[in-house]
């Protein structure tokens, strides 16, 4: 239609580095703790409590490995006309990947799944760790791809 604006996917490229988030950290450290501790405090018997605090620990490793900062692989992300590329801590170079199936948008948080040579990895991004802009860029990016 005449007078319409067209919307492409250039119109929601999206470069983003962002810096580390200590109060999602340490949230998340605190949540696993307490999953850790809840068998113990319910008076679980020792022989399933074990384990099921050692999977609260593990899962904390996994968690902190999607939180940005010092621990995390990913370091920068850009999607544009190029397509969807990324920049890990042990690589210099960007490299092609392509966002995941588990990339979800929420209204505070992102969930992003990037898959590079069939290695995954993300991020948890909450909104203060973009600019407002820059993260409905991503929001909707995500949306128009998964």
């Amino acid at each position: 239609m005449p007078g319409t604006r067209r919307l492409s996917m250039t119109s929601f490229a999206v470069a983003i580095e962002p810096a580390g988030q200590p109060r999602l950290a340490a949230m998340a450290f605190l949540a696993h703790v307490a999953a850790a501790a809840s068998p113990w405090l319910t008076g679980t018997a020792p022989l399933l409590a074990a384990p099921l605090s050692f999977l609260a620990i593990a899962g904390l490793l996994a968690t902190l490995g999607h939180v940005p900062g010092r621990h995390c692989r990913l370091l920068a992300l850009a999607i544009d006309g190029r397509g969807c590329r990324v920049r890990l801590a042990d690589r210099p170079r960007w490299l092609q990947a392509k966002l995941g199936a588990g990339a979800r948008a929420y209204a505070s948080l992102v969930v992003l799944e990037a898959v590079v040579a069939g290695r995954r990895f993300g991020w948890l991004l909450p909104r203060a760790a973009l600019p407002p802009d820059e993260f409905r860029r991503l929001k909707a990016r995500i949306r128009l791809s998964c």
